[in-house]
């Protein structure tokens, strides 16, 4: 008996004090996990403090003020901004040698000293980056200071560097919000480990170095505790958390007196209370068990045929106890054949979802390194591995291995989850994309143990993608480079002339008369020329070279190894004016066309990708201008000589100041009633002698020099005004507006829109706006917040020009539009034979219902166009099939004599 007793409560003693040690352990580790998080919400205020400087001082950079050099209002917008925002104590405006210009710490106009600049600041001169000091004496205020320097640009050059000072005081105020406990210290450290701020006794420690335990520990991971002694010596735990972004750190000393004291007297006292309860279990113990042993043993049978699934026999007990027992035994193991029943089937439904997601779970054990995964994942890879290190080279190909050996090893160090997309190989199918997602499993101890996730084959996906981005990059009609591909290769072209000290050319070609043959023998004659003309130029240049076309008549070559000497490009140009003054023969016609063509060398004549086609631009207009057919160099006096450009923009001004602006209105049409939805406002202006100037001409003049706001509010009240007039005569059309880019991405733009829309009387569901993907795709989280605040309003959005940029699916599902507007280049071009073209636009159909936006095709202009969208389940369509851009007046008596009301 005695032994049945020491075993009954044996188990139980051991079970305490385990729980006793595993309590303190636990506790112990809730108060570092708590302190880690504590430091972690310093490191991102310290963060959030520093990237607000960052911001105002973007802002002050931007300033319209600075822009235009009056530096007494910029003094006192740089004073109002810096006391409103509370982040910082002066600024200061300084030139590339150091001479501070302006400091708002000093009165305007005070002589102010001159330092040369850091290497760290300057950088920002050669970078354009924007850099946070570490701590300094600050020169002017005689103190300790940190600053945020940003580059100011003028003229697509950076000619000043803006700094925003931050005394320590602002991160001591951070600190003290939290309420530490009494005792415990908490410091901001810089990138350099120097103490920037610290909670108790700042005047002894600011400027002093971490202790260099500390700091070493900060030097092999961003995040942890370690024991020190304090720069006080006290003895501590330290908890420290370091910013990936700004690389400062928060560190929180806990004295080891106030952590150890509570716990070890919580478990003395635990250690007593399980002596005495040791105590009462062994006396009670020893009067009951001899009543239960009988009842137990005879338990003993059922349990085990119970935790082996096996049929329960219920046996006699001697006692009614154990009776009841043995009943909930019984009633437990036909609930456990139910729950096991259920649980397979759902487990089957579950691993015929996985399958038809194409989607799988695994687990990797790191002691041994097997791998397990669900039935599922043998669909994506027939050939199952056994263990990680067997993916190397058969399922993942050394690319893919070293990407996701870099994510593991992260996920070991720092214990992050991760997420990776991998192209890998299996015997299914040659090549394959997989999504793995994964994150660490910790042990009882704390460490990691294994690790889990899941994978997903996104090889549909990411086909869809690669189309799309193809199909976006390339021109439908010549298949050549478009805009986009041409800018992002010569941006490369440029780093790496740069880098390499080598020279290439661009040659800038625009066909002579081309219009006149599109407008005698139709556009599909002039589709038939383009293309012609993209296979000559392919055919004229050597490999390495890119052909591309930027828009209408107008191509590029560019030879990324021209060598210094002009020779070689002058050479190509010659060669493709004789390839392209060959006739062209297109069915019964044979026709002449000549291009003009203009050369820019880089990087001697261009900084930049819009620099280079600006200049190679100018010379062809010159070369034009010589007699067309020729070619020509630029030359910097080319720059003078724009006076065509500058007579445009002088109109510009005058027709703003005299409102000689009109719109004209192009209806869109539903195409199952054949009714106007809503009809687009397109902007028009003619010249002084009455002869209009094609908006694609004026528009980027316009935005050139800084007057596409004004237009573009003047468009907007119009339009306002117009529906609002229509609403009043019960004919309440939606008007849809054209916002230029330049116009979008204005910080008041949302306010503007609001107080013009508000004064002007129109309903808010009349207004629409139309928005190009380069609009948005620049900035998409500050777009998306000017559009939540016009939806507000009522307003929808639609997504012009779609197709002709590139937006990734996952940034479209998260824009809040109501609309998609296929552009017209390749709803042109669908009854062609052209496949490009039908593929983006069905794609983009089918894109815009599954998102429930609608779809207008722009550019209908024949009944094929129209039939085709129609069979393809497009919405609605837009173009000259139903009405070329009209005066209102005239668009209305249109539309009534048609019945499109």
């Amino acid at each position: 008996m005695s032994l049945l007793i020491v075993a009954c409560l044996l188990p139980g003693v051991l079970g305490a004090l385990v729980l006793a040690a595993y309590d303190f352990a636990q506790r112990r580790a809730q108060l570092e996990d708590s302190t880690l998080q504590t430091a972690r919400a310093l490191t991102q205020a310290v963060d959030s403090h520093l990237l607000t400087a960052i911001t105002v001082a973007q802002t002050l950079a931007s300033s319209d003020t600075l822009m235009r050099g009056d530096l007494s209002a910029f003094y006192r917008r740089a004073q109002q901004l810096v006391n409103l925002a509370g982040i910082g104590t002066n600024v200061v405006l300084r030139d590339a040698t150091g001479q501070q210009l302006l400091n708002s710490a000093v009165p305007l106009g005070a002589k102010l000293p001159r330092y040369p600049l850091p290497a760290e600041l300057n950088d920002v001169f050669d970078s354009g980056k924007t850099v946070i000091s570490d701590l300094f004496h600050g020169p002017i205020q005689k103190r300790p200071l940190v600053s945020v320097n940003v580059p100011v640009p003028i003229d697509g050059r950076i000619r000043y560097l803006l700094a925003i000072g931050i005394l320590p005081e602002n991160f001591q105020q951070l600190l003290s919000v939290q309420s530490l406990p009494p005792g415990w210290v908490a410091g901001v450290l810089d990138s350099a480990n120097t103490v920037v701020g610290r909670s108790l006794r700042p005047e002894a420690s600011v400027g002093k170095k971490a202790v260099p335990a500390l700091i070493d520990a900060m030097r092999h991971a961003d995040e942890g505790t370690l024991r020190m002694n304090t720069l006080d010596g006290v003895p501590s735990l330290a908890v420290f958390s370091r910013s990936p972004t700004t690389r400062w750190s928060v560190a929180i000393a806990i004295p080891r007196a106030t952590l150890e004291g509570p716990l070890l007297r919580s478990m003395t006292t635990m250690a007593a209370g399980i002596v005495v309860l040791f105590g009462i279990a062994l006396g009670l113990a020893w009067l009951i068990g001899s009543r239960i042993a009988g009842g137990v043993t005879a338990l003993i049978a059922p349990a085990a045929a119970m935790g082996t699934g096996k049929a329960l026999t219920p046996p006699k007990v001697p006692i009614r106890e154990a009776a009841e027992v043995l009943d909930a035994f019984m009633r437990a193991s036909d609930l456990l054949s139910e729950r096991d029943e259920g649980l397979r089937a759902k487990n089957a439904e579950l691993e015929q979802a996985h399958r038809l997601a194409q989607f799988g779970t695994w687990h990797c054990d790191l002691d041994s390194g097997c791998i397990t995964t669900s039935n599922s994942i043998r669909d994506l890879f027939p050939d199952k591995p056994l263990s990680f290190a067997a993916l190397r080279d058969t399922v993942l190909p050394r690319p893919s291995w070293d990407a996701i050996e870099i994510e593991v090893r992260n996920t070991l160090t720092t214990g992050a989850p991760f997420s990776i997309e991998l192209e890998v190989t299996s015997a299914a199918a040659a090549w394959q994309w997989i999504e793995v997602q994964c994150e660490p499993v910790r042990g009882s101890d704390g460490n990691i143990c294994a690790l889990r996730g899941t994978v997903q084959n996104i090889s549909a996906r990411k086909l869809a993608e690669r189309r799309i981005r193809e199909a976006a990059l390339h021109d439908p009609l010549t298949g050549l480079p478009n805009r986009a591909l041409i800018f992002e290769y010569c941006g490369h072209l440029l780093s790496a002339a740069r880098r390499s000290d080598s020279a290439g050319a661009l040659l800038f070609i625009d066909l002579d008369r081309f219009k006149p043959i599109n407008d005698a023998h139709g556009h599909e004659v002039g589709d038939r020329v383009l293309k012609l003309v993209a296979q000559r130029l392919l055919q004229s240049v050597r490999a390495e070279d890119l052909v591309g076309r930027l828009g209408g008549d107008e191509f590029v070559v560019v030879q990324p190894h021209a060598g210094a000497e002009r020779h070689r490009a002058a050479i190509l140009a010659q060669r493709i004016i004789d390839t392209l003054r060959e006739p062209m023969v297109i069915g019964a016609l044979q026709l002449s066309i000549t291009p003009s063509i203009g050369i820019s060398c880089f990087p001697t004549q261009a900084a930049d990708t819009n620099a280079l086609i600006h200049t190679a631009d100018l010379a062809m207009y010159h070369a034009k201008q010589a007699g067309r057919g020729l070619y020509h160099f630029y030359l910097p006096e080319f720059e003078r000589d724009a006076g065509q450009l500058l007579a445009i923009e002088a109109r510009i001004q005058e027709a703003l100041r005299l409102r000689q602006f009109e719109l004209h209105y192009q209806p869109v049409i539903d195409l199952d009633s054949g009714m106007i939805v809503t009809v687009e406002a397109l902007l028009r202006l003619a010249d002084s002698e009455g002869k209009p100037i094609p908006p694609a001409v004026f528009v980027p003049i316009a935005e050139a020099v800084g007057l596409i706001g004004k237009i573009g509010e003047w468009v907007l009240a119009e339009a306002c005004r117009q529906q609002h007039v229509w609403q009043r005569d019960g004919v309440p059309i939606p008007i849809a507006v054209n916002v230029s880019p330049l116009q979008f991405r204005h910080r008041d733009f949302a306010t503007s829109f609001r107080r013009i829309l508000e004064s002007s009387g129109a309903a808010a569901g009349g207004i629409q706006v139309e928005i190009t993907e380069s609009a948005i795709m620049d900035n998409v989280e500050a777009a998306v917040e000017v559009m939540r605040q016009m939806r507000e309003l009522g307003v929808k959005i639609s997504l012009d020009d779609f197709g002709t940029g590139y937006s990734s699916l996952s940034s479209l599902t998260n824009l809040p539009i109501d609309k998609l507007k296929i552009d017209q280049s390749f709803v042109r071009r669908v009854t062609q034979n052209e496949a490009a073209g039908r593929t983006v636009t069905e794609a983009i159909i089918a894109l815009g219902r599954s998102l429930n936006l609608e779809v207008v095709a722009e550019g209908v202009d024949t009944l094929q166009v129209l039939d085709y969208l129609k069979r393809h389940g497009c919405a609605q369509a837009q173009g000259y099939w139903f009405s070329e851009p009209l005066p209102a007046p005239e668009l209305l008596s249109r539309c009534l004599e048609r019945g499109m009301l």
